[in-house]
């Protein structure tokens, strides 16, 4: 059964207090919007004020619930200001990199948010007047939203990386933690379609799961050239052959970046983000 995104449920925070141990485990294995009560938009309210940012939580943001249900946070308060927080020192790292990178100042950047979600990011990305921002993502819902509710310009994306045919070029394409999720038959055609959408000059910037989420997920087994997939994510929506969960060693995305786009590689830090997701940019000279 499909719920209408526009009849957004309200649950009496007492009686969310009695049935979310219940229902978590379910919750966790359901792609089906979730019920945000009255005490979490009330707690959204109060973050996003704090950021500066939209308040307004889909209730299918795979993100929202992941953080609401990680076993790491004492309350939802504190999970809820995780989610503002995160995306803001998201937009900060960003910022930082674009300075880096001495991008014209007396213009602003297009850029491309790739598989954005429902706005984790974007909301704060909008923020800065140096950007010209487009978010992109497969579920036609969160395109929506961020064009109704967030107030970003957004356009849909596609599960076949050669399908992919953004309307424009752009200076930067992000992709936060997108090819953490790419199974070894699509992830360097996806580094191809997103380099594919760069201007020239301009700059592909990306983050995998390299050696230390390898540690952290309990070093499991690399293929030769350095990859592993698991077919299971935080997302339940999509086909886990398409979207699950991935490592590959930076020996690995060296070798698909130059098989796939023969690009200069300008920046890579190892756990730049979320102190254990590597960074990538890649930069498009012609």
């Amino acid at each position: 059964m499909r719920i209408s995104n526009r009849l957004r449920s309200i649950v009496p925070t007492w009686l969310s207090s009695l049935i979310r141990p219940l229902i978590k485990p379910l919750l966790n294995r359901l792609a089906l919007p979730r019920i945000l009560t009255e005490e979490m938009l009330r707690l959204n309210r109060s973050a996003a004020t704090h950021y500066g940012v939209e308040s307004e939580v889909h209730p299918n943001d795979f993100i929202y619930w992941y953080i609401l249900n990680h076993s790491s946070f004492p309350s939802v308060e504190a999970a809820i200001g995780n989610y503002f927080e995160n995306g803001s020192n998201s937009t900060k790292l960003f910022a930082d990199i674009i300075a880096s990178l001495g991008l014209e100042a007396n213009r602003a950047v297009k850029l491309l948010e790739f598989a954005s979600g429902y706005g984790c990011v974007s909301r704060h990305l909008k923020k800065n007047p140096l950007l010209d921002l487009v978010a992109c993502d497969i579920h036609p819902e969160a395109v929506d939203f961020l064009a109704k509710q967030i107030g970003v310009e957004a356009v849909r994306s596609a599960h076949i990386p050669e399908e992919f045919s953004p309307p424009a070029k752009y200076d930067v394409v992000l992709a936060l933690s997108f090819f953490s999720h790419m199974p070894k038959v699509s992830f360097g055609r996806w580094l191809r379609a997103l380099f594919s959408s760069l201007n020239a000059p301009g700059y592909l910037i990306f983050t995998t799961h390299g050696l230390a989420s390898h540690k952290i997920m309990g070093r499991p087994s690399l293929s030769k050239d350095g990859f592993w997939f698991n077919p299971s994510s935080e997302q339940k929506d999509l086909a886990v052959a398409e979207y699950g969960t991935t490592i590959s060693t930076p020996d690995f995305v060296t070798a698909e970046l130059i098989r796939q786009t023969g690009a200069p590689i300008v920046v890579y830090k190892h756990a730049y983000w979320w102190e254990h997701q590597d960074l990538w940019v890649v930069k498009r000279e012609k």
